[in-house]
Order: structure tokens, then C-alpha cells, then sequence
């Protein structure tokens, strides 16, 4: 919950709303099964660039940097990143982060020619068992609202996973004053 006066604290440090995302739960083993033609399994060191460069172009964001930031998790004992392969090709990814009995699912992208393939709800799927091989109780995400008439297929593909929706966040950006 804001303070009642979060609208002048906004407006004076350049504080702008932005998107909503929703936050979603279920229990690892409430997830439900996906199929997929796609070979979906952990992802090895080998690949740990590919895999990551696959997230950020999926979300539209710069490689690089970021792939080297992103690839550093493959191996990393709190967290577990798997992919999907299209034949020989890695075609989407997801990460899973643990942290006691809860885990959060995130960083997940499909490449754009590999969509409606299962990929996404096949990678929901592995990550949720991973999640309760590791002992989680809980199995947390979160998403973009989608804008009235407009959908979101990760919100789509969670619900139907069996996550439910718990809230939704705002999203504040800053403008740095000119």
C-alpha cells in the first residue's frame, strides 16, 4: 500500500506510473504437465551464452553486457535455467531461482519463429518440478497486465499452469529532471 501523499513524492523526484505486473502463486506440485514436441532440459555451461542471448532478444533487450550478467546463473547452486531445443536449435529459455521453500520462476522468452510451440508452458512445467525436487513449498511469478482487450501469453500460460493470481504492482519509472 502507497502513503496517502505518494502522488506529490512521486511528482517531486520524477517518479512517472508504468506498467502493472501481476503477481501469481502456486504450489510446485500443483503445476500442471505440459507437452511439447521440444526437447525441454536444464541448461549446460556450454550453452549458457546462447541460452542467455535467447532470453533478452525474446524480451527485446540488448545483448551483450547483460548476456554475460545473465549467463553467470547457469551453475549457480541457487539457481536452476533450462531451455527448449528445436531439434538441435535452442529456441527459448526460463530461469528458476530458490531461496528457502519458495521459488521464482523468471527471465523467461521463446524466439520469435519458435512461439506457440509449447515452449513456455513446457519450461512452467520442468522449472515447478525442479522447484519441489529442491523442497520448495511455493512457487512465485510475476508477469505484465495486459492492457484492456490485449493479452499476455506468459499471464495465459502461467493461469493455465495453475499459478493464481495474488496482486497486482505498479510499476514506477524515473525521469531524471532536465
Amino acid at each position: 500500500m502507497l502513503p496517502a501523499d505518494f502522488d506529490e513524492v512521486a511528482a517531486a523526484r520524477g517518479l512517472e506510473p508504468g506498467s502493472t505486473w501481476v503477481k501469481l502463486a502456486a504450489r510446485p506440485g500443483d503445476v500442471a504437465a505440459a507437452q511439447t514436441r521440444l526437447r525441454v532440459a536444464p541448461v549446460s555451461a556450454a550453452e549458457a551464452r546462447r541460452w542467455a542471448d535467447v532470453l533478452l532478444t525474446g524480451f527485446g533487450m540488448p545483448t551483450g553486457g547483460l548476456t554475460d550478467m545473465l549467463a553467470a546463473t547457469v551453475g549457480q547452486p541457487a539457481w536452476r535455467p533450462y531451455a527448449a531445443w528445436d531439434d538441435g536449435e535452442l529456441v527459448a529459455g526460463g530461469n528458476l531461482f530458490l531461496h528457502g521453500d519458495a521459488a521464482s520462476l523468471n527471465a523467461a522468452a521463446t524466439a520469435s519463429g519458435h512461439r506457440s510451440l509449447g515452449a513456455q508452458s513446457a519450461l512452467i512445467a520442468a522449472r515447478a518440478r525442479a522447484a519441489a525436487e529442491a523442497g520448495c513449498r511455493w512457487l512465485f511469478a510475476e508477469t505484465g497486465k495486459p492492457a484492456p482487450g490485449q493479452q499476455n501469453p506468459s499471464l495465459n500460460n502461467m493461469r493455465r499452469a495453475g499459478l493464481v493470481p495474488l496482486y497486482e504492482r505498479r510499476n514506477w519509472v524515473w525521469r531524471a529532471a532536465s
